[in-house]
């Protein structure tokens, strides 16, 4: 074992090592680490990256937020191999927030006890969120690449600007069973949830489903032999939302 002294520049730039009477060299730079160092072997690594960790604001964000975030980071860790056995599995964690959408909805027009169910709903989401943020930050060994691949916003990027939604077009629809209608879109990369809406009456819009996979934005439960409006809007990273796309129509089977 080789014996080596640290010393620690005021300005915080580069760590200086000494070993034995040499003279003291530079090595990587690191700013803000403090503490008493020991002593390492020639083999030992330093690691002077600062801990990451994941911005839990997610427990304070309105209840579309929540729900888009907790979609996001479903079909993010869905199939991660970064993440193999997470503690929360993807399907589970997307059922949850597509229900607790679903209760959001409802609860505009609802009744009280429609706004208790929407808020039990919310506990869940967020424990599971919480559960999943912990077997995130414990599984990444500290690489912020591997952390954010979650689909988890980490602190030290909270201020980044996002890529942008963008927009989102129908290039076509077609009947895809009884009462079914699935959508052709053209979006942007920074996208992963899809929001529909149909409409059989001159502004009055009905929410249609919300959709992670792009290859099966398939509204259903339409009736056969009705014309309907469609119209699509996008959800990506930070809570972003595009506008709604134009509208286009197609008849039920």
């Amino acid at each position: 074992m080789t014996a080596f002294t640290f010393r620690r520049p005021i300005d915080g730039g580069q760590i200086y090592v000494k070993t034995g009477g040499e003279k003291p060299r530079a090595t990587q730079s690191c700013v803000g680490f403090h503490g008493v160092f020991r002593t390492v072997t020639h083999e030992h690594k330093i690691n002077s990256m600062f801990k990451q960790n994941i911005l839990r604001d997610y427990q304070r964000a309105k209840d579309g937020g929540l729900g888009n975030t907790a979609l996001n980071v479903s079909t993010k860790m869905d199939g991660n191999p970064n993440f193999l056995t997470p503690s929360v599995k993807p399907a589970d964690l997307k059922t949850t927030a597509l229900n607790f959408n679903a209760a959001v909805g409802i609860c505009r027009d609802g009744t009280s006890e429609d706004t208790l169910h929407k808020n039990a709903l919310k506990a869940q989401l967020i424990a599971l969120l919480d559960k999943l943020a912990d077997y995130v930050e414990a599984n990444s060994n500290n690489d912020p690449e591997i952390m954010a691949s979650s689909g988890f916003t980490l602190a030290s990027m909270s201020k980044t600007t996002p890529a942008p939604v963008g927009t989102v077009s129908i290039n076509a629809v077609t009947n895809a069973g009884a009462g079914a209608l699935n959508l052709d879109m053209n979006y942007g990369d920074n996208v992963w949830g899809f929001e529909v809406q149909t409409s059989i009456a001159p502004n009055v819009w009905v929410a249609a489903g919300y959709y992670t996979d792009p290859n099966d934005v398939t509204p259903s439960g339409l009736t056969a032999g009705q014309m309907y409006a469609l119209r699509v809007r996008v959800h990506g990273s930070k809570n972003q939302v595009s506008d709604w796309s134009d509208v286009v129509s197609h008849m039920a089977i």
